[in-house]
């Protein structure tokens, strides 16, 4: 995947790799034989990383990562390192990579098992006591890749599509999730 944080664009994939190019410069990349400005790679953790999204924050770049088992912190450190990377849960997980949204700052997703919260600082569950067996057990978890939040400001209300029912392979039911009511439906 790629995403980007200025002045800088990352790249993620697999067992746990991210790289991110010269500041201002996106087409200039880190390589071994002649290392170029603060481009730079590293291997944060050993599960594939999914999902990048920049985290608003005051002090230079940052983002948030999730990978297949925890979400990681990335911050901005200057010298020869760049970033710091920082585990926020390793006991994480995420169900695709479209179902994390962001929403004023804290973001929000379908974990393989439940639904999840982080406000750059720390991960939770987001309680789910009216409907989470009626989303989990119909869930068909061969099309999770399909599953898609979105964000409706006005109501307060964050939106996961899921392909409900085990024939079904596109988004067909919805539930949704009210920040201000602390409520689901």
């Amino acid at each position: 995947g790629i995403f980007s944080v200025a002045p800088y664009t990352f790249v993620y994939g697999s067992d746990g790799y991210i790289a991110w190019s010269d500041a201002n410069l996106p087409q200039t990349w880190h390589t071994s034989v002649a290392p170029i400005g603060d481009a730079g790679a590293d291997r944060i953790t050993g599960a594939k990383i999914v999902k990048g999204l920049p985290l608003r924050s005051g002090s230079g770049p940052a983002a948030l990562l999730w990978s297949l088992d925890s979400v990681i912190r990335m911050d901005y450190t200057g010298g020869g390192a760049i970033f710091k990377f920082t585990h926020l849960s390793t006991q994480s997980s995420v169900l695709s990579q479209n179902s994390v949204i962001e929403y004023d700052g804290a973001y929000f997703w379908l974990g393989v098992d439940r639904f999840l919260a982080c406000d750059a600082s720390q991960v939770q569950e987001l309680p789910n006591q009216m409907n989470i067996n009626w989303v989990f057990d119909n869930l068909n978890f061969e099309q999770r890749q399909r599953v898609w939040a979105t964000v409706v400001p006005r109501w307060g209300e964050i939106w996961w599509f899921f392909p409900y029912g085990q024939g079904q392979v596109e988004c067909n039911r919805a539930v949704i999730y009210n920040i201000r009511e602390k409520t689901w439906y």
